[in-house]
């Protein structure tokens, strides 16, 4: 994102808008995202009415809490999706809504029955209700690329003693069940609250299973011409109308599309399908996409889309703009839009409001901060698909960037009690977040640096992932409004530490980089990461036309995909099944998949054996391959150095510790540590 803060007012994006009677003081919704965040048995914890008050005060015009389960525990996806489909549900409904209101912002509800998807069901033996029983999915070879641990997660349904994979294809009485769910639910978040409902009629839950050919496979009047296959969510619609009156805001979000789908849902046919929701009182549309199961890139193809594309003809954008032009409500659109292509959407009246879930998960006070002309101080959003990639594998929404999101209550970092002095040694991204975090707090921060710049890895790393580089120079502009007192090409000793009797010490001094114990190592055209930092900075002829990257973590990908743009043929070798681990499952599959469309030969279950002047040698499974290469990059081999962490506490002196000096946690494990280290000085 370029700078804002003085050229851009965002007058469209902070403007008022309306939706039916709700007044909302801007155009700024949080995005709809199963979080699961609430309690074991459905109810609001308090990590999760902290974390929506977070995007509450930070300023979003409308909060949406997604996924909330209509029948829980049946039709539900997990234990711990968010549910109103019963009284005792009230009380947290009720403080969540409280919390939020007390901060000017609007809350609503995304009502959902997760049809197929209702894995709590199949773990407790149940039938999942459906249009039509499913067509297996199709994997392709990119699905296949996650962890052992990934897979126990992902299967932890059909794993269960009472677990029992089976579907019920909706009968009437069914139906006229689903329908009473859906408006006993709605009456009862208004009773809690909530200032309006969405139903959620799109990526592949109930509703839109049986609005999708490709599911609804059916012969009577609840299949077949697309007035049927919307007659479901038409009778809820109507049905919610009556019970809850006309002046009660109510939307549907709906996927444009379903990509990748020769039998899915086209865009004339859904078009058709929002104008009977017009006909049956919705007060504006929230446009989604979809995408087949088939395709592993599925969610950042739909409903994380991996790239904002303006004007493209099938962009989010543009099938907005197209909706916009046909109906009198108004519409909502997402679409990993930075605030400045935000505005430039609602400028050029393309839609009304726009939807942000990974820019608010990143920053909650993304809002407050444009409104304040600071979009500098905006923390960005990395992509690494960790907060999405959670719900996949059964863990909660988190931030790779934020390591307070979903955290909002265990991690309350305020004020320091007891402000101190504070010595931090490092400034890689542990040290830097350390600093930030602590000086925020109140505490007069020094960070010694050994280098002449700040940044350590991240200086390469954002050489390659642009990313990555908008995150490092945030982390440095942060730290120094605080205040924080920088020292560079300082080497640190026992002695200076003890000499200069900071009241704390935190060492962040990053990790070692070495040669694997091959044949072939030190060869002069063979080097680590760190070696390569003047080329990542300044292509020239250190790196020649053939490369191979040995390690396909995050760092081996990007190395890759940076030596493709530079004209390089490039190989990517890896000793597991799976590439890029440390990123989210949807990012990882995009990332693979990109690499495959750029050529880039990925070469997994690989043993280097050795490297040669012209070749690198490996064993993939039980056969040996050659691999061209001019140059070698070891992009894996990184290990803790605590050195100095425990020379200090040999001698007698307290000191924290932050990042790969003691684990390798990457930026995630960095900003965790230095929340756990502001929390024990708060």
């Amino acid at each position: 994102m370029p700078s804002m803060g003085v050229t851009m007012s965002f007058e469209h994006l902070l403007a008022p808008g309306h939706i039916g009677t709700l007044k909302l003081r801007n155009r700024i919704i949080m995005a709809p995202m199963g979080d699961c965040l609430s309690n074991v048995d459905g109810t609001v914890s308090d990590n999760q009415a902290a974390y929506f008050e977070a995007r509450a005060r930070g300023g979003a015009g409308l909060l949406l809490v997604g996924s909330v389960s209509v029948s829980y525990p049946y039709g539900s996806f997990d234990e711990r999706q968010t549910a109103a489909s019963d009284d005792i549900y009230l009380p947290g409904l009720i403080d969540l809504t409280t919390r939020v209101h007390r901060h000017g912002a609007r809350i609503a509800a995304q009502i959902t029955h997760n049809g197929q998807m209702s894995l709590l069901d199949t773990a407790n033996g149940r039938p999942m209700l459906v249009p039509a029983p499913p067509k297996a999915p199709k994997p392709d070879h990119i699905s296949t690329m996650v962890t052992e641990g990934e897979v126990a997660a992902m299967m932890w349904a059909y794993t269960q003693p009472t677990s029992q994979l089976s579907y019920q294809a909706a009968t009437e009485s069914d139906l006229a069940w689903v329908v009473e769910r859906f408006v006993d639910t709605s009456e009862r978040c208004q009773r809690a609250g909530f200032d309006g409902v969405e139903l959620h009629a799109g990526h592949g839950y109930l509703i839109d299973e049986f609005l999708t050919p490709s599911m609804n496979t059916r012969t009577d009047g609840w299949g077949g011409a697309v007035e049927n296959r919307a007659r479901l969510l038409v009778d809820i619609l109507r049905a919610i109308r009556a019970r809850l009156g006309p002046e009660f805001p109510l939307w549907i979000r709906i996927n444009a599309v379903e990509h990748h789908k020769t039998d899915g849902e086209t865009f004339e046919e859904q078009l058709r399908v929002i104008e009977l929701a017009i006909e049956a009182g919705i007060d504006a549309v929230h446009l989604t996409a979809y995408a087949s199961t088939d395709v592993a890139t599925g969610p950042t193809d739909g409903y994380a889309p991996h790239r904002y594309v303006k004007d493209a003809v099938g962009s989010l954008t543009e099938y907005a703009r197209i909706l916009r032009s046909r109906v009198a409500v108004p519409v909502i659109t997402f679409g990993r839009m930075e605030p400045d292509e935000a505005e430039e959407v609602l400028a050029e009246g393309k839609a009304d409001f726009i939807v942000m879930g990974r820019k608010l998960l990143a920053d909650p006070d993304l809002p407050n901060k444009l409104i304040a002309g600071r979009s500098d101080d905006i923390r960005p959003c990395i992509y690494q698909y960790r907060c999405i990639g959670n719900i996949f594998v059964r863990d909660s929404v988190h931030c790779v960037g934020n390591a307070q999101t979903g955290r909002e209550h265990d991690l309350a970092v305020g004020p320091a009690a007891s402000p101190r002095s504070v010595l931090v040694i490092g400034g890689g991204p542990a040290g830097l977040e350390t600093a930030r975090v602590l000086s925020q707090a109140g505490h007069a921060v020094t960070l010694w640096e050994a280098g002449t710049r700040l940044g350590g890895m991240l200086v390469h790393a954002g050489a390659a992932d642009p990313l990555l580089e908008r995150y490092l120079g945030w982390l440095i502009r942060q730290a120094e409004q605080n205040g924080v007192s920088f020292t560079l090409a300082k080497s640190v000793t026992v002695d200076d530490v003890r000499a200069a009797a900071f009241d704390e010490v935190v060492v962040a001094t990053g990790a070692t980089w070495g040669r694997p114990p091959l044949p072939g190592a030190d060869l002069a055209h063979v080097f680590t990461v760190p070696e390569l930092g003047a080329w990542l900075r300044d292509d020239g002829d250190q790196v020649g036309a053939r490369v191979a990257v040995i390690g396909g973590g995050k760092a081996g990908l990007s190395l890759a995909d940076l030596c493709h743009k530079r004209g390089r043929t490039v190989s990517v070798i890896e000793p597991t099944h799976v590439f890029a681990p440390e990123l989210g499952i949807p990012g990882r599959f995009r990332l693979v998949a990109d690499a495959e469309a750029n050529g880039i030969d990925l070469v997994a279950r690989a043993t280097v054996t050795g490297i040669g002047e012209a070749t690198v040698q490996v064993r993939v499974d039980e056969s040996d391959r050659s691999i061209a290469a001019d140059t070698v990059i070891i992009a894996s081999g990184a290990s803790p150095a605590p050195g100095l962490a425990d020379a200090l506490r040999a001698a007698g002196i307290h000191a924290h510790v932050a990042g790969d000096c003691h684990q390798l946690a990457r930026i995630e494990g960095a900003n965790l540590d230095a929340a756990a280290i502001a929390l024990s000085l708060s």
